[in-house]
């Protein structure tokens, strides 16, 4: 795949979810990261091929790691099985056995016994560069700062007032207010957005429109490709680190994981692996919609699981290589654009073609499993 990454003209606009109109719900927030379907979207019509219809672009399209880069280095969500300290720095979190109640898992991840200090949640989201993020995955005592998302980019407060059409005076009571995001661009301090995708015909360097409003940005290949090198383990547990949001059959479960027994088969060509799932740290869902410029109505909303996310499991059958063979940098969401969840599982629809559920193979060191003997 290419690694892109997306320089703002001026501001972007990603729309939350939540409703817009100029009477009642007066104010839109712009979420950014942008979700992947943005990418999708962009891609689509910046693509220069003479020769292909939108359909065919469509079908042929892939996105893979999409999300943020800070002066040349990538940036991912914060796992949400680690804490973060008044001084910055981050801790992961060890499991511990869940109390009796209703928990359907035995096992849930505790800061109490490793702490006293206050956890803090850095404005606008946490962030790991790429070398934490490596670190976090091999399972080491890592010493990474945490980046705040509000240290990336300034939010501005637009106003204005709708106009009506034939007379082209203002209407009364329909005021309204948009927050747009500005990255960071000042001497060497930069924030882009970047995408991996292919499929795709783009003019390099160029310009593209992307999300509401169609707002102007420059597009430029990377020569660094998106690699994140995989953890190693002879042991029988590993986790699943979400670094795009996923769209699940089962709201947090996905459809191959049962959800009585939390056990499940994964199988991808030659390989297959059979797993427990034993823990998890999920964070509050992500609301996706959209509009399907092709059908010109809006999508329907989903719910995702958010990035950051974190899957605890333990191997029934196969091996560590296996895990990363299947799952370390494919994207595992289970939606599928235009087909929804029904879908056969063949191996060209085994994985998400959109971005989604982009995730990461790690190794659970003994400071966070040592109550499962890792």
């Amino acid at each position: 795949m290419m690694l892109y990454a997306i320089d703002a003209v001026d501001t972007f606009f990603f729309r939350n979810a939540s409703p817009f109109d100029a009477d009642l719900s007066q104010s839109a927030s712009s979420m950014f990261p942008p979700l992947p379907t943005v990418y999708a979207g962009a891609l689509r019509y910046a693509d220069t091929s003479v020769d292909k219809s939108r359909t065919a672009v469509s079908r042929k399209l892939k996105i893979g790691f999409n999300g943020l880069m800070a002066d040349g280095r990538i940036l991912l969500p914060r796992p949400l099985d680690t804490m973060v300290l008044p001084s910055t720095k981050l801790k992961i979190l060890p499991l511990a056995p869940a109390p009796v109640g209703s928990n359907p898992l035995p096992l849930i991840l505790s800061g109490k016994a490793i702490t006293k200090e206050k956890e803090i949640e850095p404005k606008g989201g946490g962030y790991l560069d790429e070398a934490g993020i490596v670190q976090y995955l091999k399972g080491y005592n890592f010493n990474s700062v945490c980046l705040s998302l509000s240290d990336l980019i300034h939010r501005e407060r637009h106003v204005g007032i709708q106009i009506d059409r034939y007379s082209g005076a203002s209407q009364a009571g329909a005021w309204y207010s948009i927050e747009k995001v500005r990255p960071v661009s000042q001497g060497n301090s930069r924030c882009s957005l970047v995408v991996e995708a292919e499929g795709v015909d783009v003019h390099t360097p160029g310009a593209i429109k992307l999300g509401g409003e169609s707002r102007a940005a420059s597009i430029r290949n990377l020569e660094q490709g998106c690699h994140f090198e995989p953890a190693s383990s002879d042991k029988k547990y590993f986790k699943l680190y979400l670094a795009t949001p996923a769209i699940f059959k089962q709201g947090w479960l996905p459809w191959w994981i049962d959800s009585a027994s939390k056990e499940g088969v994964f199988a991808h060509k030659k390989r297959r692996i059979r797993v427990r799932l034993i823990s998890a740290a999920i964070g509050r869902y992500v609301a996706v919609g959209g509009f399907a410029f092709e059908k010109r109505r809006p999508r329907e909303m989903r719910y995702a699981v958010p990035a950051g996310s974190v899957y605890f499991f333990e191997i029934i059958e196969g091996e560590f290589q296996d895990a990363i063979r299947l799952f370390h940098q494919k994207c595992m969401s289970d939606h599928r654009e235009g087909l929804g969840f029904s879908y056969q599982n063949w191996d060209r629809m085994r994985y998400c073609d959109r971005g989604f559920g982009y995730s990461l193979v790690g190794n659970i060191g003994s400071e966070q499993g040592g109550i499962v003997h890792v």
